[in-house]
């Protein structure tokens, strides 16, 4: 069973990394978390290499394993998906902060051409 949980480690670091790097080329996710997501990978992937789980069938069946599989999986799919959201969310906002300039660079210049006609009339 360590043997598996080897394998589980090092496959899902690996998958982990190359989301990551893909998910960065296609602007889905911001740096910094890209960058979280990467080391987590890394981490996980020497993990999985180094380590060697030799009793772990003493204190744990394998349906406990697998149950440990699955709910690791999820956890990290959840934490994915917040990740990739707040990522899009910071991006939404920067764009739109980028709007909101452009249209009060443009509501000054409207503004001060009405003055110039008041002062003309």
């Amino acid at each position: 069973m360590g043997d598996i949980l080897r394998i589980f480690v090092i496959v899902a670091g690996a998958y982990m990394f190359l989301k990551a790097i893909l998910s960065l080329a296609k602007r889905k996710m911001t740096e910094p978390f890209c960058l979280a997501w990467a080391l987590l990978a890394v981490l996980m992937v020497l993990a999985g290499i180094l380590l060697n789980p030799v009793q772990i069938d003493n204190f744990i069946s394998f349906r406990g394993l697998i149950l440990v599989i699955l709910v690791i999986s999820g956890l990290l799919w959840g934490l994915w998906f917040i990740s990739s959201q707040v990522s899009i969310l910071k991006r939404r906002n920067q764009e739109l902060a980028m709007q909101i300039s452009l249209l009060n660079r443009d509501c000054e210049k409207i503004l001060k051409e009405l003055e110039e006609l008041r002062k003309e009339q």
